[in-house]
């Protein structure tokens, strides 16, 4: 049997029939990515660097207020949604490649300005807030874009390789995260003086060359073949709602036989025949039709239960470097070495995380690390508590900067719970992707993720007013409770998808 036909890749996904050349072929897909990676870099970069400063921007800019500071970290989150349609429509009625361009141009202006701002002046924190604001617009779209644009990039033989290609932004998140997580913590050995007349500028004026390198790079990125597709087809996809011809090539998520159906305008009324056949043919798909928008409704709603869990796993070391400093003790410059080594960790597990999402599914895969990330959430919070001396005073006489401490903390919080979030997370933009058909992915997707990550992005500032209110451990409780519902959509997911009642677009054979 050929390799390349779709039964074959059914039965034996490259992962499972040859290793070596899925290894291979992954690592040549991060080798044309760069644009991509860089890009999307500075995506997550700006709020973090926001969330691990929380500690100094709130004196510059806020007076000090802990909440204050964290509602402000919120703002771009708030904008997402607005972005990702924005630049979602523009993707999908321009090209894939129109829309980063114009992501990587909003992120990069508003980052750096704001490391330009004078809190001295009047109205210096709502121009902050504005900042945010336009940050977030393009963030939104970022998302969407890149996660789609990776998803369609690399022709016909990507299905072999589909969930490692939406690790890239992954790889890049973590690797965002990591150079804030370095950066902030070279602006934490500064005096305090320092950080606050001039330290809090540098991390955000140092996305300038990144930026702008950015912006480079991506001029020359093609546009995806299956947005290329979609207009040579007039702009719209002729087939039926759950028929993406240019990611489900064997029609298995219609339950149809393979191959393409024949464009019924084609018809000529020569033929009594073929006019008939023709008119048939038009009605099907008409009915077909009819539930188009019930079901890009539908796969929104169940984008944004899956995925708001998901973010808020992600989003969650931000708000762990101010948890580990106020409620167990530990200095600033100990909580951002372990919140770094965790996102060292989750970059690692992107390859062996895709290559179980290539070989057992997407859906799979999110459902293992998802119910082990819920599960050991609370007590591995109550485990570096109980460690380190269970409240800030006790940790302080108990001196809770020695080694036995922090090792636990690190192996626990920066080890142990990534390894976990990872399988959970990285296998999630594919899932949400392959829940829209092509010409309608960019918004839809978009617009899902962007309201998941308005959850997100309050986690912190939900976190701090659950730990504020008494409980050290109900930051991690919180984030269990969201991730019930999302692993019950994930398996309502499966099931319908099985029975034919839940269109898959990507790669439906292995979902």
């Amino acid at each position: 049997m050929n390799d390349d036909s779709p039964d074959s890749v059914r039965q034996f996904p490259l992962a499972v029939s040859d290793p070596v050349e899925y290894t291979r072929r992954v690592c040549a897909l991060y080798a044309s990515s760069g644009a991509a990676i860089l890009g999307n870099v500075l995506e997550w970069y700006d709020w973090t660097v926001s969330g691990y400063m929380q500690d100094i921007l709130r004196d510059v800019f806020l007076d000090g207020s802990q909440l204050g500071s964290w509602l402000v970290f919120a703002i771009p989150f708030g904008a997402r949604p607005l972005g990702s349609v924005l630049l979602g429509w523009v993707g999908d009625r321009y090209g894939r490649k129109v829309a980063l361009n114009a992501a990587i141009w909003g992120m990069a202006l508003a980052t750096v300005l704001q490391g330009c701002l004078l809190p001295a002046l009047p109205g210096a924190v709502a121009l902050l807030a504005i900042l945010c604001f336009c940050s977030g617009l393009s963030a939104g779209g970022e998302a969407a874009s890149v996660n789609t644009y990776m998803t369609e990039f690399g022709g016909r033989e990507r299905d072999y390789t589909l969930l490692a290609a939406v690790g890239v932004n992954n790889v890049s998140g973590s690797l965002a995260f990591l150079a804030a997580n370095v950066v902030v913590l070279l602006v934490h050995q500064l005096p305090r003086s320092q950080q606050l007349s001039y330290g809090w500028r540098i991390p955000f004026l140092l996305s300038a060359p990144v930026g702008l390198l950015s912006v480079l790079l991506r001029r020359g990125m093609p546009e995806t073949e299956a947005f290329l597709s979609l207009k040579s087809q007039g702009g719209s996809d002729s087939r039926s709602p759950v028929d993406d011809g240019s990611d489900d090539r064997d029609g298995s998520s219609l339950g149809i036989g393979s191959g393409e159906q024949e464009n019924p305008t084609a018809t000529t009324t020569k033929n009594p025949t073929i006019d008939v056949t023709g008119r048939l043919e038009t009605e099907a798909k008409a009915r077909l039709c009819a539930p188009t928008c019930f079901a890009d409704a539908r796969a929104i709603v169940l984008t944004v239960i899956v995925i708001s869990a998901i973010n808020s796993c992600n989003y969650f070391p931000v708000y762990l470097a101010s948890w580990l400093t106020s409620q167990a003790g530990f200095s600033a410059n100990t909580a951002l070495l372990i919140t770094a080594i965790s996102k060292v960790v989750q970059t690692l597990m992107t390859f062996p995380a895709s290559f179980a999402g290539d070989r057992w599914g997407a859906t799979r895969t999110m459902l293992v690390g998802g119910t082990a990330a819920c599960v050991f959430m609370v007590p591995a919070m109550l485990l570096v508590i109980h460690v380190a001396g269970a409240s800030v005073a006790e940790t302080a006489a108990a001196h809770s900067e020695s080694v036995r401490v922090v090792l636990v903390a690190a192996l626990v919080l920066g080890v142990f719970l990534p390894v976990l979030i990872s399988f959970y997370l990285v296998p999630s933009n594919l899932f949400m992707t392959s829940l829209f058909r092509t010409a309608f992915r960019g918004r839809g997707a978009g617009l899902g993720l962007g309201l998941a990550s308005v959850v997100g992005g309050l986690t912190p500032l939900i976190s701090a007013a659950l730990a504020e209110s008494g409980g050290d451990w109900l930051p991690g409780a919180f984030i269990s409770g969201l991730a019930g519902p999302s692993l019950a959509a994930l398996c309502w997911c499966r099931r319908a998808a099985a029975c034919g009642r839940l269109a898959v677009h990507q790669r439906p054979w292995l979902f």
